[in-house]
């Protein structure tokens, strides 16, 4: 999804790219794709619910490369039960998205903290979503992750604008992923008045028209745009900053 489109952007940007993900064959395939292309990459089976495991991931980088200069925070998930009403979701739900969307966060932004300040520059992108600027009803525990997204990144990004550092997010719509098809599914069979009889790409293509001003959906490369955007030159003076690359479905 936005982690293979993120990877292939830089990929053909001329960047040299570590694929980090606990999926080992598909990031396997994503890396001899960046390889095919001629771009300089490396697999390392990450999870980033494990402080060593991302410390592994940043050594392996820099034992490869010698240098690290950008930081894709994109793992990101939600929990097996849907809200609306909100007693219906369970810790499982809450654990499971804090554990990956903010913890995760957490550890990667601070395994690569001294060393972008010792060299004096680095970017860091942080998936966040736009469910975490406005909420969604049917999806609390991954809003209210995603919101703790984007203050870790205000807070960070305040912390090292003194060093040259940037630190910002993106906030995606509505793109339909894996994670989308599975939440489709749970979306007809938890809201049959709402979704009788649909695919999870009809309830998918259904909430664009309802929610998306532009009518049309956002893509992974939509996403991976702004992410290289903000990884740029003309990016140099943006920081703390949260994207919404949504199609005007939400405009804070």
């Amino acid at each position: 999804g936005l982690g293979k489109a993120t990877a292939l952007g830089f990929g053909n940007a001329g960047a040299k790219v570590v694929v980090a993900d606990k999926k080992v064959e598909e990031g396997k395939e994503v890396c001899s794709e960046l390889k095919g292309m001629g771009t300089e990459s490396i697999f390392v089976e990450t999870d980033v619910t494990s402080e060593d495991s991302v410390k592994n991931m940043i050594d392996t980088t820099l034992k490869t490369f010698d240098v690290l200069d950008i930081l894709i925070n994109n793992a990101g998930t939600g929990g097996p039960h849907l809200g609306q009403p909100f007693t219906r979701t369970e810790a499982v739900d809450w654990d499971t998205s804090y554990k990956v969307n903010v913890r995760g966060t957490f550890y990667c932004c601070k395994a690569v903290y001294d060393l972008f300040i010792k060299q004096g520059h680095g970017k860091i992108v942080n998936m966040a979503s736009i469910a975490g600027k406005t909420g969604a009803a049917a999806i609390p525990h991954y809003s209210a992750s995603k919101a703790a997204v984007i203050n870790l990144t205000q807070t960070l990004a305040r912390e090292l604008a003194p060093y040259g550092i940037n630190v910002n997010c993106v906030c995606p719509g509505l793109i339909y992923t894996s994670i989308w098809k599975g939440l489709g599914y749970l979306m007809g069979k938890n809201y049959p008045e709402v979704f009788a009889d649909m695919s999870p790409r009809e309830v998918f293509l259904a909430t664009i028209d309802k929610m998306v001003p532009m009518k049309r959906e956002q893509t992974e490369e939509d996403i991976a745009n702004a992410a290289m955007f903000l990884c740029s030159d003309a990016a140099k003076n943006i920081t703390a900053q949260a994207l919404n690359v949504c199609g005007g479905a939400e405009i804070k």
